[in-house]
């Protein structure tokens, strides 16, 4: 995918603009394209910046929300889940989990006692509304047997546990092949784009007021019908309409910390209610079977958006969570590899609501003068959302100019990209004649699915492409691909949601970074001081999210 000026989009109207370029935003722009709609996205930082990059990285039905009744929120979301082996099947990462269930914890219906035998009804419903196959259907271990899967755990109060499946997946990854499969539709799209003003015609929002980050400029891009996806920006967004005042989301931060596994032994991820407070908290190894992650928080949210980052009290909520989880670890802010911060993008609810009490439901709702929001919902339920609030557009937009005869959402049978089933089988054929490691070969065909190959013809095609960049298993030839097919525009962007270097090392990837920004800077032509400047920008970026000193 290649970036639009917006000198190009200026010179357009399009049937759909959308604002926003997380998760929700690019699976309605691929809807969207998918239909035939001619459709532009802007986003004012990089795709899946916000939210979309930051989340607890599963494709998961939210065996919690079952306790607040929201079956049809449950159902949804486990059949999505079990989709993305379809449509996305190197993001889809089934593991098991174990639910723990302790004396005095509550359970997934409150008014009752928490006994192994409703955590088998609960997983019993979570089985049939995610129709997994017989393999991944759950099962319940007794203390003894729990204990002996995972002899690390606190034994001190346990009943037991329920054996189930979840899928753990790259959220920044998903949402940049969504991006790449909305533009090879035919979407158009920049990030680093920024919008200051909504346009109205005749009394109906019309287009808007938007600014490139990158080089200064400043257009007016149009379109029948404008749609706000920033998520915890949707208000910022809506509040740009005259006269609109009322506050529509209630942010909630969720922090993550990342552990090394021989400091945190454990083999499965398990689920359970934190010690202080019940809230819902998921130790679970990575897909880097080196490291255990840990979330989340969920506290309400008001400080700047746009730098989120986790505190001293998210850290001792969370190692609080790990101590109890195995007693004899010990652990304290030395043995923290790196830490995770985003917020969720939640509807406000009626009344006083603890944060972890408040539904991630999505919702649709129209400004007075046409513009079509989204707010909340959940990563794996991205793809619901988009092809919903696309709909709605078609519902506006026939009311409006009288279109008609638009094909319903195709979403569900056109995998993302990378994800083709046919193109990952050749890749996998392909990969033992090209001239690169094994374990890069590996990395690669794992993070880019079918895509592999594009990134082996580049190493291929020119030697200089294919060299090591000395750590982490890179090459040239994926930074080239991020840059030219990605629309990587910063060191951060690559570091982040390219590669995923940055959530799973102590040092964030500083060791390369020099090799790294010199061979994006010869792609987007920086100057000594714009690369140096990429590199401190990083840097800045890793400090603000690391508890231990980072490298000079």
């Amino acid at each position: 995918m290649k970036r639009t000026s917006l000198q190009a989009l200026a010179g357009q109207t399009f049937d759909l603009l959308i604002i926003g370029g997380g998760a929700t935003g690019t699976s309605a722009a691929r809807d969207a394209a998918l239909r035939g709609l001619s459709v532009a996205l802007l986003e004012k930082n990089d795709f899946g910046s916000g939210t979309s990059s930051r989340s607890t990285k599963l494709f998961h039905g939210g065996l919690r929300y079952l306790e607040k009744f929201e079956f049809g929120l449950v159902r949804e979301a486990c059949r999505e889940r079990e989709l993305m082996l379809t449509l996305a099947p190197h993001l889809s990462h089934p593991r098991p989990f174990i639910y723990l269930l302790y004396n005095g914890y509550h359970m997934m219906f409150k008014w009752l006692p928490a006994t192994l035998l409703m955590l088998n009804a609960g997983l019993t419903m979570y089985d049939a509304f995610s129709g997994n196959p017989r393999e991944r259907h759950h099962k319940i271990l007794n203390k003894q047997k729990l204990l002996a899967i995972e002899p690390q755990l606190n034994p001190h109060g346990l009943k037991g546990g329920g054996y189930y499946y979840d899928f753990l997946t790259d959220d920044g990854r998903f949402t940049i092949e969504t991006m790449k499969g909305a533009c090879a539709a035919g979407a158009l799209a920049a990030n680093y784009t920024a919008v200051k003003g909504l346009v109205q015609d005749n009394g109906r929002i019309a287009g808007v007021e938007a600014v490139d980050l990158l080089s200064g400029q400043e257009g007016v891009i149009r379109a029948r019908q404008v749609i706000n996806t920033t998520g915890p920006w949707t208000d910022e967004i809506r509040f740009m309409e005259q006269g609109v005042k009322d506050k529509m989301l209630s942010p909630t931060k969720g922090v993550h910390i990342v552990l090394r596994k021989k400091d945190f032994p454990l083999n499965h991820a398990v689920f359970l209610q934190s010690p202080r407070d019940g809230r819902t908290v998921w130790p679970i190894p990575a897909l880097d079977s080196d490291l255990v992650y840990i979330g989340t928080t969920d506290t309400y949210y008001q400080d700047s958006f746009d730098h989120v980052v986790a505190t001293h009290n998210d850290i001792d909520y969370l190692l609080e969570v790990a101590n109890f989880t195995i007693p004899g670890c010990n652990l304290g802010y030395e043995h923290i590899v790196g830490t995770w911060a985003g917020l969720r993008p939640l509807v406000k609810p009626q009344g006083n609501l603890a944060a972890s009490s408040v539904s991630r439901e999505h919702e649709i709702f129209v400004s007075p003068n046409g513009l079509l929001n989204i707010a909340g919902g959940k990563l794996t339920t991205a793809r619901v959302m988009g092809y919903q609030v696309v709909d709605k557009a078609i519902e506006l937009l026939g009311e409006n100019f009288g279109v008609r005869g638009l094909p319903a959402t195709k979403t569900a049978t056109e995998p993302l990209s990378g994800g083709d089933a046919r193109d990952i089988e050749r890749a996998r054929q392909l990969a033992p004649g090209v001239n690169l490691p094994d374990d890069v070969k590996e990395r690669l065909l794992a993070h880019y699915g079918g895509n592999f190959t594009k990134i082996a013809g580049l190493a291929g095609a020119d030697a200089a492409a294919a060299r090591s960049l000395g750590g982490h298993k890179l090459i040239a030839a994926e930074i080239r691909y991020a840059v030219e097919d990605e629309m990587a525009m910063t060191v951060t962007d690559f570091f982040t949601r390219r590669a995923s270097i940055f959530y799973w090392t102590p040092d964030g990837g500083l060791d390369v970074v020099a090799d790294v920004a010199a061979e994006m800077g010869r792609l987007h032509s920086w100057t000594p001081a714009q690369t140096a400047q990429q590199i401190a920008a990083y840097r800045q970026w890793v400090a603000a999210n690391r508890f231990q000193p980072v490298p000079n």
